[in-house]
């Protein structure tokens, strides 16, 4: 699963930061994630990797960027993760696929914690 490798990435980065800030306990964290990546993907992940972290229980929020798409055909419409083939989408007008290079776009914005 993509989606638990890249929150894996972002928390790996965000706890020597942590460590650095003396941040004993996180109380929030705020995600973007773009329209592919699968919510409860990030939800699940975040609560796996966190534990036995200054993480754990955090509150997840979570905006959320519209991806859309263009075909040729003229087809245009906002994709999820649902829409997806691994990173393809396929066009339900003509059939041709697109890779979908947001398909596993994730930015950490904020984290509140406490010293």
């Amino acid at each position: 699963m993509h989606e638990f490798d890249v929150v894996k990435s972002l928390i790996d980065l965000l706890l020597p930061k942590l460590k650095e800030q003396g941040v004993k306990k996180v109380t929030e964290v705020r995600f973007r994630r773009g329209s592919t990546f699968s919510e409860d993907a990030l939800l699940e992940a975040f609560s796996a990797i966190s534990k036995g972290t200054p993480l754990e229980g955090a509150k997840v929020e979570v905006v959320v960027t519209q991806t859309r798409f263009r075909c040729p055909c003229g087809h245009e419409q906002v994709i999820t993760a649902d829409d997806l083939v691994g990173h393809m989408f396929v066009c339900p007008i003509c059939g041709q696929a697109q890779e979908i290079d947001e398909a596993h776009d994730l930015e950490l914005l904020e984290v509140v914690g406490e010293v």
